[in-house]
């Protein structure tokens, strides 16, 4: 995400802390990518084909090691260590890669980007790494990529959403998760087809915000919605809850069918409680960033109703999903989240990639990753654009009931708040 923004918790039930003073100065980030990039061709003998240099030329025996970039003491409340370590396991245990075994090599790039920057750099040296899968947020991945890149090794982001990751034409990096954009189309797409004629928008006031809600307003207009009404707040606006009441009172008086809300945690969860003050008891459609506990924690019963769109729910009745959940619970004895689905099929993206290549060799990764059509996963199926994004794809949706996400079915019916509560 550039807000830079946030990875937007697309990870089902926690919401993550950002850097705001980083996230304010987007043009400061953008310049870093430039600056990183040079510092990568320095480190990698000016090379930028990933078969020569003193990176390029990944050694041909021994493990075969993957990075991880993550904040592992910040956020161990994401699964992603589970995912990743069972799909090595299971990687290892069919044969591994012509013989050789996989072998995870972690480190903390704290949310910081020039921790990321130094976590790129240490990776990108060592010769034994031929991919990295990470970071957490798209203000620590962008930075990062050019780096990645440069050094000549394969980048998977399973969580930044952010459009400027994959606007650089890299040839090794691929967002194994959905852009802010999809967000905001794929929820208007779902409004059509609940038949909501007459939305509303509020939309926090930042790059993340205007995203998501510049897509879902053009989506849902190309389908013949009408937009009754668009607003936005400021995040860190002291009035901001006085301003909802107000805009509130107004929309009250407006045929709305539903109300879509592109915000995060917290006050997505006070601005939906505002509208329920003011007698808007409608269906709420909201963004990946309010797929977290702290929206209920925040809204409680404010929020029964409010559907959110989800990389992964254990519930989904897809056979893969249901196979990995089977397995996830009988390894762990706890059903696996988000973080577990995306960083299982990030490790299986890439031994596939190997295996189907016949070679450890970054560049020989990324071209089989890019060669990939319909790979189904846990998180759904992959084919990956010439820019290294996911082709669109629907994305699974959450619906909160009695306190907690549930697994919302495409054809099930999405009431009101106040048809919602028990």
């Amino acid at each position: 995400m550039t807000r830079p923004v946030c990875a937007r918790a697309a990870l089902h039930g926690k919401s993550l802390s950002l850097n705001e003073d980083v996230m304010k100065r987007p043009t400061r980030e953008r310049a870093w990518i430039l600056a990183v990039a040079a510092v990568a061709l320095a480190l990698a003998g000016c090379s930028t084909t990933g078969d020569s240099g003193p990176n390029g030329a990944r050694s041909a025996t021994g493990d075969v090691v993957i990075g991880v970039a993550w904040p592992w003491e910040g956020h161990p409340e994401i699964q992603l260590a589970p995912g990743l370590e069972m799909a090595v396991a299971e990687v290892n245990a069919s044969g591994g890669i012509e013989g050789r075994k996989l072998r995870l090599r972690r480190e903390d790039d704290r949310e910081s980007v020039d921790s990321g920057r130094m976590v790129a750099q240490r990776l990108s040296s060592d010769p034994s790494v031929v991919a990295v899968i990470g970071h957490l947020q798209s203000y620590v991945t962008i930075p990062a990529a050019a780096i990645y890149d440069a050094a000549g090794v394969v980048l998977l982001s399973p969580t930044a959403t952010d459009p400027e990751l994959t606007a650089h034409s890299y040839q090794r990096v691929f967002r194994t998760t959905f852009t802010s954009r999809a967000v905001g189309r794929n929820m208007a797409e779902f409004a059509a087809a609940k038949h909501y004629r007459h939305v509303a928008i509020y939309y926090v006031r930042d790059d993340y915000g205007r995203g998501v809600s510049n897509a879902f307003e053009e989506r849902a207009t190309d389908l013949g919605l009408s937009i009754a009404a668009r607003q936005s707040y400021d995040p860190e606006g002291s009035a901001t809850e006085s301003a909802f009441a107000s805009t509130f009172r107004d929309w009250k008086h407006l045929d709305l069918d539903a109300i879509f809300v592109g915000g995060e945690v917290p006050l997505a969860g006070r601005l939906i409680t505002q509208a329920r003050t003011a007698g808007l008891d409608l269906p709420v459609l909201g963004v990946d960033a309010m797929g977290s506990d702290a929206l209920m924690s925040v809204g409680g019963a404010s929020v029964e109703g409010v559907v959110v769109p989800t990389p992964f729910h254990p519930h989904d009745v897809r056979a893969d999903v249901q196979q990995f959940t089977a397995r996830y619970l009988k390894r762990y004895g706890r059903p696996p989240d988000a973080g577990s689905a995306l960083g299982y099929d990030a490790i299986w993206l890439l031994a596939n990639a190997m295996r189907t290549g016949k070679s450890t060799k970054p560049a020989d990764i990324a071209k089989a990753l890019h060669a990939l059509k319909d790979w189904s996963g846990t998180t759904g199926t992959f084919t990956f654009t010439p820019s290294g994004d996911l082709a669109e794809r629907p994305l699974a949706k959450m619906i909160v009931r009695q306190g907690k996400f549930e697994y919302l079915a495409e054809d099930a019916v999405v009431p009101p708040k106040a048809a919602a509560l028990p």
